[in-house]
């Protein structure tokens, strides 16, 4: 009985969600509703293990004193700031000049002066792995390749002009090339790929409402 409650209760919501997405009927909407409100629920309680399972993780290695235990400390802190911060805020402890509650401390102090300052530094050190990966990867050793190559350097000189006499001229040449391969050819890989994973998740769907899936039963 202890997989099969849950593979009934897992194919019943699954059920019941599905068929209030092609019915409209009251009953189907209301217990289509509260479902979402249950899932809601658990997902929040799913949050507060993942945050309890990081610490408890991270302290146990931070008194083992593993090789990288200042960052795992620096992790904590910064985590259990941001949630003392927002606990605060929606509590009504932080109120500002204007009387306003809301999240003028993330936006202004720790989104502005800390975020976007670390987003930066791992966006620009990723340019140069991207750049490194195309190297690599734009190598006419293949017809394919050469394709790859020849696409991707329409679109590189369309949005950035060769510093080069003339090298404007050669973007205004190659833009109509590039919006035609990002119009069509990029939009057609595009749906491709959206509808394989559509279909994806429609198979996987399936499988865990009829109860052949049960990964989530630890199987």
């Amino acid at each position: 009985m202890k997989r099969e409650i849950p593979i009934a209760m897992t194919m019943l919501a699954g059920l019941i969600v599905t068929a209030a997405f092609f019915s409209k009927a009251p009953w189907l909407q209301a217990a289509n509703a509260e479902l979402l409100s249950w899932a809601l629920i658990f997902f929040s309680v799913a949050f507060l293990l993942g945050i309890g399972n990081l610490f408890r993780i991270n302290l146990k290695q931070i008194a083992m004193r593993h090789p990288d235990w200042p960052y795992k400390a620096i992790l904590l802190i910064t985590l259990s700031g941001y949630l003392i911060l927002g606990l605060l805020e929606i509590e009504g402890f932080i109120v500002y000049g204007d009387g306003s509650l809301g999240n003028k401390v993330y936006q202004d102090w720790i989104h502005g002066a800390v975020f976007k300052p670390l987003q930066a530094t791992m966006f620009s050190l990723l340019a140069f792995y991207i750049a490194s990966a195309a190297f690599r990867a734009f190598r006419a050793r293949s017809f394919e390749a050469t394709l790859l190559l020849g696409a991707g350097a329409v679109v590189m000189l369309a949005q950035v002009p060769l510093p080069i006499p003339g090298g404007s001229a050669i973007g205004s040449i190659v833009q109509p090339m590039q919006h035609f391969l990002m119009a069509f050819v990029n939009t057609a890989g595009q749906k491709a790929i959206i509808m394989g994973a559509a279909l994806g998740v429609l198979a996987t769907g399936l499988r865990i409402v009829l109860g052949i899936e049960r990964s989530y039963l630890s199987e």
